[in-house]
């Protein structure tokens, strides 16, 4: 197995757990403004920048893993290639949640701005 496959795909994989850990943070903080009823989107706004700048950094090395090496070298360094998979569907499932999350939130706002404009009207 050549080191670059294999130094690759651990900077995938770590790219990968940090974009996780953010996504957890994230919803986390989310949760806790929803909660106590203030506006998550300025606190977001931060992680919102990490996590795109982590999402752009990711590609960019899965690219070029993909353009750079062959199937075979790939498939040398098939325990990490699982791990690159497995933490792929884990962030998908992460990001289906968060969408989830901020689909609610936006529901809340919106009911929220409703009744504030049924009192104004009296």
């Amino acid at each position: 197995m050549t080191t670059g496959v294999k130094q690759a795909l651990i900077n995938i994989n770590e790219l990968s757990r940090q974009l996780l850990s953010c996504m957890l943070s994230g919803q986390e903080v989310s949760q806790e403004k929803t909660d106590t009823q203030e506006h998550p989107a300025a606190v977001n706004t931060v992680t919102d920048k990490e996590l795109t700048e982590l999402l752009s950094q990711r590609e960019g090395l899965i690219k070029d893993l993909f353009e750079q090496n062959t199937t075979q070298d790939i498939a040398l360094a098939l325990t990490l290639v699982n791990e690159m998979l497995a933490l792929d569907a884990e962030l998908a499932r992460k990001a289906q949640t968060c969408k989830q999350a901020l689909a609610e939130q936006v529901l809340q706002l919106k009911k929220s701005v409703k009744v504030t404009q049924s009192y104004q009207e009296y």
